[in-house]
């Protein structure tokens, strides 16, 4: 330190002084501004946001719009979840744990790994309380499936995607289930341990195998849809289904002309997406059906002469048609088939049915 002579020695004390000053001076600006912020301060604390002074009972009907309608299931997890609403402020998630309308529709996903699921669906049937559930299930969550089934008692809408080794678990009785989709990973199956009693409300079923018929109550049904069955097969089930007022059959091939049509005296709607099939002359030589009013057919389905098919069917049934949706291609243009009958007010010409419209056609059946 040789070199640190009187003269440096002076200029330091000298910038130590004029720091010491600075400091002074910014705390004192510091006080200042403290002070200013006071009464700032006390007026955001006492001030509420205007959602904030709502009554609770409407902050919760406000979360229940904010969930897809029921029985539509948003997600366990994520924006569209209203876990989301539970992290906004401590006001809202105490609103949110309140209302058990808000957990009532409980999804599964392939996406959430099996252990969070389960926990996850056993918070919401806890936050349900006595709520009426629906229940959309995918296939391979054996616990999830389990502890939702504890609760089978509350189930009023569900939508299951089983493995072969899941059949077994369901069992019942399901006393205020409405409707039921049903879709099952193979055929080697052990059918749910249920009997037609264990279903005294259910009114709507979309099955993928016509054997369910063989233990649901097809015969107290107002809505059925079957995918991917055959005739041979869903025939039975369906003329035993009296009661139907809207059938739905999804790429159910015809694989032989049927011994005895299909008569049903109180459907009213009728959805038929088929494959093609070059030796049938058309799709609705089988039905006779008086009450119907709106039919949804693939252009293929009506054979080479639809105008001489339709014309056939209406005679036959006798029925009073109010809407014609022909979808895919058709041997003659939307033109003629509107001339040909005046008599019916909407003939729509649209695309192929899709997967959708199927789930428009679930949202019609709950």
């Amino acid at each position: 330190m040789d070199d640190y002579s009187e003269a440096a020695r002076a200029a330091d004390r000298a910038r130590v002084v004029a720091i010491d000053a600075e400091i002074r001076e910014f705390q004192e600006r510091v006080r200042v501004l403290q002070l200013e912020r006071e009464p700032c301060k006390r007026r955001l604390d006492a001030y509420k946001y205007p959602v904030l002074t709502l009554p609770n009972e409407i902050t919760s009907e406000i979360f229940i719009h904010f969930l897809p309608p029921y029985p539509d299931c948003p997600p366990l997890r994520g924006p569209e979840s209203p876990t989301t609403l539970t992290h906004i402020c401590r006001q809202w998630r105490e609103i949110a744990l309140a209302t058990p309308k808000l957990w009532r529709a409980i999804s599964t996903s392939y996406t959430v790994k099996q252990v969070e699921q389960a926990r996850g669906i056993q918070t919401w049937l806890d936050r349900s309380r006595s709520c009426r559930l629906s229940i959309q299930m995918v296939m391979g969550d054996q616990d999830a499936l389990t502890a939702i089934l504890l609760h089978r008692e509350r189930w009023q809408h569900a939508e299951l995607e089983l493995a072969a080794s899941e059949g077994a678990l369901i069992k019942g009785p399901f006393p205020l289930l409405e409707s039921l989709s049903l879709s099952v990973d193979g055929s080697d199956y052990t059918h749910p341990t249920t009997s037609f009693g264990d279903f005294p409300r259910l009114r709507a079923a979309v099955l993928d195998d016509a054997d369910h018929g063989n233990w649901l109550p097809v015969s107290q049904l107002t809505s059925l849809a079957f995918e991917d069955v055959g005739l041979h097969n869903y025939l039975p089930i369906i003329n035993r289904a009296a009661n139907l007022v809207c059938l739905n059959l999804i790429e159910c091939e015809r694989i032989e002309p049927p011994q005895s049509g299909i008569s049903l005296a109180r459907l009213e709607t009728l959805v038929m997406v088929d494959y093609p099939d070059s030796d049938i002359s058309s799709e609705l030589d089988m039905f006779t059906l008086p009450a119907l009013h709106s039919l949804h057919i693939s252009g293929e389905l009506l054979g080479s002469d639809p105008i001489s098919s339709l014309n056939l069917f209406i005679s036959r049934s006798g029925c009073k048609l109010r809407q014609v949706v022909v979808a895919g291609s058709c041997e003659v243009s939307n033109n003629k088939l509107r001339a040909a009958f005046p008599s019916i007010p909407s003939i729509t010409f649209g695309e192929g049915y899709s997967w959708s419209a199927r789930k428009d056609f679930r949202r019609m059946l709950e």
